[in-house]
């Protein structure tokens, strides 16, 4: 015991001296974000992981001298990886592959090792993805690519300039600049939905068509869409309580309240990952709308550890994991009510909180009832405004977002400096570093908030009008470099009535003998499933939904693919499952368009299809007018002259090329995910035994 004193005094001592290097923890009186801050920047790696890994398996037949659009065709402004090709003077295949692959390798780290996520970093993943994003063009226009751009940026803001495993005082502001991107995201998607006037969406009858109509659907969707009708009216309903009303819970002081908005925002992104596959989106999403919780909803690696440990024993040890998850899920559900009434009424400090959640809920179900008709008039459900009163809405939903917004950002900034100028547990200069430090970190956030209000009011334009020009100024300086941008997911139902399919065939005549080109994902074979490929984006087969939804005149790109598979590019036809014409390409392409259905329960094939149309005519290599057609849309721009010898850059990016090329896309990336979260299962003697080594 006097050894324990004496050590006590001579820390206090040291302290009082003037000691820098120690660590001090938080004041007991703020609630701790680090482990919130581990998460999102953790999430952030893993998302940037698979976005470079999945771009780099599809580089050659997107932006190759031989692919769809060539990159060197493009004309971007400012910084993008051809300016790194022309400092570095390589060309600019090797060059962009080279940085994708760099992109992995520190995505790569990053996610492995806590010590190497700081501010740098992340700057450096942003710049690199903002490098191809400049010419990536058509096949980079997703809403998810402008969303980790600015993500990206904000993980700069949040993470540490040097390594360090305590928080620090302007973890909660930076947090809040990303939990204030997250219901910027997520109210837009809900109210666009209403402001499209899409009679589906307004008719409630979006989700019979969703599951069908989505890009790249997955097997759950076939039978999440034999569903009854009034599972989908529910649905709908669900998404619009999701996505409108639940984000305002991010700014409720009750850290209960604000759990229950960010875990329905969790299982509105679970549910669309189960059903679609949109590659890293939904991981991305998850991870920006966790920084609305305090670190006691998430778990610590140490309870990870503890419940995986078994893997480590091998074989038998995964399997003793997987046979107890649904009992410990059963018995969650079972003691939940008694977990309730011990936390509530028999636990005073739990009382509050959980009341608080039950009246939230009472009163979104009392909101639903009566906006959607709940259960009355003998219809599952109805909305029961119209578009005037949704305007009412907007216009004052949207200034009290923006005033509580303001409200919530002042809190904040006022809490970090009032913490860092009552803790006692740290000396002088020290507190003036931190207090310099929220200063900074606070100018930044207020500015990104700023310049977030004109995407913002875009639901609104009379609140718009009224914002200050220089606001309005400030944003579209910045507008170049994606620092906050305008969101709306799902704006409109499409595939009302059945998805329009585009099919490429060829033949050796113009008239028949007709072969179908099937491609990897999409649908195309009536007796192939729907795939699985998350966290994968084929950014061709998306494109090619996009392309059936219009005509080849607003998708030039797919002529120049029908041009390039008729010159038998293999950068091309990389992209391409089955090649009809394996030995020789043939002498004429045309597309045709169909509607394809899901089947019926009951029926052999996973789709069926109505006839083709006409999307384009028989095009053949000879014909004047498809070079016209190229030549307009600057499709057939030679490219920059290669050197006779390739250097170190090139030999290196054909030798990384060469060693994934039999490597099916979605197997590289999730082995280079799963590589990536090695290191984490270190802790639990994670043997080579488990693989069968």
């Amino acid at each position: 015991m006097g050894v324990k004193v004496m050590d006590e005094t001579q820390e206090t001592q040291k302290t009082k001296k003037g000691d820098l290097t120690r660590r001090v923890e938080p004041p007991p009186s703020c609630p701790s974000s680090s482990r919130v801050k581990n998460w999102f920047l953790c999430l952030m790696a893993l998302c940037h992981l698979a976005a470079f890994a999945s771009l780099y398996t599809q580089w050659p037949g997107l932006y190759g001298i031989g692919g769809v659009m060539p990159a060197h065709q493009a004309s971007p402004r400012g910084f993008s990886v051809k300016t790194i090709a022309q400092v570095l003077d390589t060309p600019l295949q090797a060059t962009a592959e080279m940085v994708c692959v760099l992109g992995v390798v520190v995505a790569g780290l990053l996610t492995a090792f806590p010590a190497m996520r700081v501010s740098p970093a992340y700057a450096l993943l942003g710049g690199l993805y903002f490098s191809v994003y400049q010419v990536g063009r058509t096949f980079m226009w997703f809403q998810w690519d402008i969303l980790l751009l600015e993500a990206t940026f904000l993980s700069v803001l949040v993470a540490p300039l040097f390594p360090n495993k305590s928080g620090s005082p302007q973890d909660s502001i930076s947090l809040w600049v990303v939990r204030w991107l997250s219901f910027r995201l997520m109210f837009a998607s809900g109210v666009v939905k209403l402001t499209s006037n899409c009679p589906a969406w307004w008719g409630l009858t979006a989700m019979n068509w969703h599951y069908e109509s989505q890009c790249v659907p997955t097997p759950l969707a076939w039978y999440a869409h034999q569903t009854p009708d009034c599972i989908h009216q529910l649905e709908t309903v669900g998404a619009y309580l999701i996505e409108i009303i639940f984000p305002f819970l991010f700014f409720v002081p009750v850290p209960a309240i604000r759990a229950l908005g960010v875990y329905a925002q969790v299982f509105l992104m679970m549910a669309i990952m189960l059903t679609g596959n949109y590659n890293f989106f939904n991981i991305l999403t998850c991870a920006l709308c966790i920084t609305s919780l305090d670190d006691s909803h998430l778990p610590a690696a140490s309870t990870l550890i503890k419940y995986l440990s078994p893997i480590s024993n091998g074989g038998l040890g995964a399997l003793a994991v997987l046979v107890k998850l649904p009992w410990r899920i059963l018995k969650s559900v079972v003691m939940a009510p008694v977990k309730f009434v011990k936390n509530t009424w028999m636990n005073p400090k739990g009382c509050l909180p959980t009341l608080s959640v039950l009246l939230t809920l009472f009163g979104s179900g009392y909101l639903l009832r009566t906006l959607f008709n709940l259960g009355q008039d003998g219809k599952c459900a109805s909305i029961t405004f119209g578009y005037s009163e949704l305007q009412w809405f907007l216009s004052h939903a949207v200034p009290c977002s923006i005033v509580l917004g303001v409200m919530s950002l002042c809190g904040t900034v006022v809490v970090a400096m009032v913490t860092v100028v009552t803790n006692n547990n740290t000396t002088r200069w020290r507190k003036l570093g931190e207090l310099v430090q929220v200063y900074l970190v606070s100018c930044v956030a207020i500015s990104l908030f700023a310049i977030s209000l004109n995407p913002l009011t875009e639901l609104d334009k009379e609140t718009q009008n009224k914002l200050p020009l220089s606001v309005q100024t400030l944003y579209h300086r910045s507008q170049p470099y994606h620092l906050t941008n305008s969101y709306g997911l799902f704006r409109s139902m499409t595939g009302v009535g059945g998805r329009p399919e585009v099919v490429i065939e060829g033949s050796d005549v113009s008239k028949g003998g007709w072969k179908e080109y099937e491609f990897f994902y999409k649908p195309g074979n009536l007796k192939r499933a729907p795939p699985v490929v998350i966290p994968h984006q084929p950014r061709l087969d998306w494109q090619m939904w996009f392309a059936a939804l219009g005509s080849y005149d607003y998708n030039p790109w797919i002529i120049h693919m029908a041009y390039q598979m008729l010159s038998n590019s293999t950068d091309t036809l990389s992209l391409i499952k089955h090649n009809p014409f394996p030995d020789r390409p043939p002498k004429f392409i045309r597309a045709v368009k169909y509607t394809y259905h899901y089947t019926k329960l009951g029926e052999a094939d996973w789709w069926t299809r109505d006839s083709p149309e006409e999307y384009f005519p028989p095009i053949a290599l000879y014909q004047p007018t498809l070079k016209e057609f190229l030549e307009y849309h600057g499709f057939l721009t030679s490219p920059p002259p290669s050197p006779n010898t390739p250097g170190q850059l090139e030999l290196l990016a054909s030798g990384f090329r060469a060693a994934i090329s039999r490597c099916d896309s979605v197997v590289f990336i999730w082995t280079v995910c799963l590589a990536a979260m090695l290191p984490h299962f270190k802790a639990m003697r994670f043997r080579f035994s488990l693989f069968g080594i």
